[in-house]
């Protein structure tokens, strides 16, 4: 068998090895940290047949979504977190900058659609505003709510985080998690303020979540698959 291109990440959350691929079809390999990664080949190996399934599966998703920064620019925009659908209008213009404007239920992107590139960045833009006016608050209303602080919030378009907390228990937050399910937002908000005690998984961690959230095994599980809920052009484009 050839094995396929992949990469490797550790993770402290894995208690096993996880093999993920992407939208794009890009196959990830997620070990505990420690190791052995000499045993990832016969790994693959084992899992030739899922590999397969799995990647031809996306394959024909692809096939039916269109990938190209041009086919990609949203008509609407669905912020599950917060319960909220924009329709989305495209304006030409020979301003130097990109802007947008929210009213309602509408976005407006003063933008040529010609430089779909140019109209995703500033989407993207649009969607960190949207998710410090709304992911910040929400997050002291749960840190005041189950009594864990937290020093300072921020938001930032991380790749494959939902969210960290450092040891000065500083918070950042993904802004595509504005595209998740409520319960998922908040099982993220509840993990990373629980780090503020404990900045490990060990059992102390998680008896901790599972004191503010009983059902922290299922949504963690789910979390693993919620990239799925996020549009291909909130994603930087690499062509």
């Amino acid at each position: 068998m050839v094995l396929p291109n992949y990469t490797v990440r550790e993770s402290d959350r894995a208690k096993h090895v996880n093999l993920k691929i992407s939208r794009l079809g890009k196959l990830e390999v997620i070990v505990p940290r420690g190791f052995d990664q000499r045993r990832i080949p016969s790994i693959l190996q084992r899992k030739q047949g899922w590999i397969q399934k799995a990647t031809q599966r996306i394959e024909q998703q692809r096939s039916l979504t269109p990938t190209s920064p041009a086919e990609t620019l949203p008509q609407q925009i669905s912020l599950l977190a917060i319960g909220k659908t924009l329709r989305v209008a495209y304006c030409h213009s020979s301003r130097l900058r990109v802007n947008t404007f929210e009213k309602g239920d509408n976005l407006t992107v003063w933008a040529n659609e010609n430089q779909p590139e140019a109209c995703q960045e500033i989407l993207r833009h649009w969607l960190g505003r949207k998710a410090e006016e709304q992911l910040i608050p929400w997050l002291r209303s749960v840190s005041s709510e189950i009594n864990l602080p937290f020093t300072s919030a921020s938001v930032r378009g991380q790749k494959t985080l939902w969210g960290s907390c450092s040891r000065r228990q500083t918070i950042s937050l993904n802004y595509k998690l504005l595209f998740l399910p409520e319960p998922l937002v908040r099982y993220v908000f509840i993990h990373e303020l629980c780090h503020t005690i404990h900045m490990n998984h060990s059992k102390d961690f998680w008896h901790l979540v599972g004191e503010y959230e009983p059902e922290y095994k299922q949504l963690d599980k789910e979390l693993n698959h919620a990239q799925r809920y996020v549009p291909l052009w909130a994603e930087p484009w690499h062509g």
